[in-house]
């Protein structure tokens, strides 16, 4: 049972709700079960959410306008390619381990939203991975002297997405080293592999 408090505000609400979501999945997670966590009786959640889609999507667009937020922090900073890719996958890394189960919910996807919801949350997805594919498409250029063609830089973005998403399937710090060791093998596995020329 997982202990609960009497006034949550929002983002306690969502953390509880990603715990419980991440290891029950959404459609094994009712209302009631997240009013039990949250600490909320079950007309109270219902008072601020209408159902368990709301929780989800603010699950979502919580974490993919912190990780768009991380993303352009590190541009604006004026960093050259090789520190902006560094750092991106740091951070990105950084933000994965510190919402794990944040993290799970968002790897759902948006089917479980409506439409609207769904569209904006691809949105944030979309503006990330420019921001990300524009950090690639940087590194790379430094790195061999010449861009990819669009079709080789998406999947260089992908792959890169890839090994810095699946560790929510994996990664555990006693068991896999520090965080920061897994962005330095990541940097390493991407930019002496399938980013070398």
């Amino acid at each position: 049972m997982l202990e609960t408090n009497p006034n949550p505000n929002l983002d306690e609400i969502l953390i509880r709700s990603a715990r419980l979501m991440a290891h029950r999945g959404y459609h094994g997670t009712s209302m009631r079960d997240l009013a039990e966590v949250t600490g909320r009786s079950l007309s109270g959640l219902y008072h601020y959410f209408e159902g368990k889609e709301d929780l989800l999507y603010l699950i979502n667009k919580r974490g993919f306008s912190s990780l768009l937020d991380l993303a352009e922090d590190l541009r604006e900073a004026g960093f050259g390619p090789t520190e902006m890719l560094k750092g991106l996958i740091n951070r990105h890394i950084g933000f994965f381990v510190d919402h794990l189960d944040e993290m799970r919910v968002m790897m759902f996807g948006t089917l479980e939203l409506s439409k609207d919801r769904g569209r904006e949350i691809n949105r944030l997805k979309e503006v990330y991975r420019q921001n990300v594919q524009e950090i690639v498409q940087a590194y790379i250029a430094e790195a061999r002297g010449s861009g990819l063609s669009e079709v080789e830089l998406a999947r260089k973005t992908y792959l890169l997405f890839g090994m810095m998403n699946w560790i929510f399937g994996w990664y555990s710090s006693g068991a896999h080293g520090t965080p920061e060791d897994l962005a330095d093998d990541i940097f390493r596995t991407f930019t002496e592999g399938c980013a070398a020329g």
